[in-house]
């Protein structure tokens, strides 16, 4: 099902910046069960690609770590360790009113399991579970390196319609 008006699309993949790339990996591994597809790799302004990524990172960027992985419905997540400039936390994570992108979501399958591997394995949760609507829970975390991600209980369009109510 597509709007009518364009192409249709789907989700390809999303991109992180994490302070330490193999303990990122298996943070995502063990909380949502992504699968390592490639990485990590190690690329720099000499390794093949890197033309494509001073034009999308900028001159400064001269060096990271890099690794794909992949939800169980086909999504991608890039993980990127920026090297040189070395990467940094962010001082305010959520400036939700500023334009861009403000957190990501996973669908869950065992959502009280799930907030508490985050919150056991170093990250935490931003919110109290909320009930949106007749049992379709949502809580907003972070990841150990403050990226916001929120788990939810029932797929998006269970969730989008019940919020509509």
């Amino acid at each position: 099902m597509h709007g009518t008006q364009g192409p249709s699309a789907g989700m390809n993949h999303v991109g992180l910046t994490v302070g330490d790339i193999d303990k990122a990996i298996r943070w995502y591994q063990d909380t949502f069960g992504l699968i390592l597809l490639v990485g990590p790799l190690h690329c720099d302004t000499a390794t093949a690609g890197a033309a494509r990524r001073n034009e999308v990172f900028g001159s400064q960027w001269a060096g990271m770590k890099l690794a794909h992985m992949l939800t169980d419905n086909g999504c991608g997540l890039e993980l990127f360790e920026f090297v040189i400039p070395k990467g940094e936390p962010p001082g305010n994570n959520f400036q939700y009113w500023k334009y861009g992108a403000s957190h990501i979501a996973f669908t869950v399958d065992d959502f009280d399991r799930t907030l508490e591997m985050i919150t056991s394995t170093g990250g935490r949760a931003r919110t109290q579970v909320h009930d949106v609507h007749g049992g379709i829970f949502i809580c907003y975390c972070e990841d150990p390196w403050g990226n916001i991600i929120e788990i939810v209980s029932k797929p998006y369009e269970q969730l989008s319609a019940a919020t509509a109510l």
